[in-house]
């Protein structure tokens, strides 16, 4: 088959394609955004034919067939080509889902907000009380030492309240461990 026959049978497959999807999503969910969509897609093809870019990539899809007929597939090989796989599936999946508004968008941003507050909430009147007491005692040993040039815990001490609460409590066990190992 010579080249010229095999873009041209691209080109019409590549047009009609579209062509189809566009008519199924008008007539089955009356969506002209579907209708808008297939038709776009049907003029890439006949834009591509009219400016020679069919052509190339006509002989881009041999190029890379027959690199396939030549190369022995090796395992790096094969994972390469599972993960485009897996790239392409991902991509097209996401095509199908129904794309988030504005109002949507706010909505989850404001509930996702609820939520992580009410978690501080709940979490901090356990933990602020022994997060607290570690701050205290470590701002205590602090000003009863020499002062040094980097005193990071005084610096925790002011900034406490904007710290979470489930970290006050991993620094307070990081630094219970660093002052039992003598580290300060």
């Amino acid at each position: 088959m010579s080249e010229t026959t095999v873009v041209a049978v691209v080109t019409i497959v590549l047009v009609i394609l579209p062509v189809l999807w566009a008519l199924s999503g008008w007539l089955f969910r009356r969506s002209l955004r579907a209708l808008l969509r297939g038709v776009g897609l049907a003029l890439v093809p006949i834009g591509l034919v009219l400016t020679g870019l069919m052509r190339l990539l006509v002989r881009a899809i041999h190029l890379v067939v027959d690199w396939f007929a030549g190369t022995a597939m090796t395992t790096t090989i094969w994972i390469g080509v599972v993960v485009i796989a897996i790239g392409l599936v991902t991509w097209f999946i996401a095509g199908f889902m129904s794309p988030v508004d504005r109002e949507t968008g706010r909505q989850r941003r404001q509930d996702h907000a609820a939520r992580k507050q009410a978690r501080s909430k709940t979490a901090s009147p356990q933990s602020t009380s022994t997060g607290s007491a570690s701050l205290q005692k470590d701002s205590q040993q602090t000003t009863s030492q020499k002062p040094r040039k980097n005193q990071g815990t005084t610096t925790r001490a002011v900034d406490a309240s904007k710290i979470p609460a489930a970290e006050k409590d991993e620094d307070a066990e990081l630094e219970a461990i660093l002052r039992k190992r003598g580290i300060e």
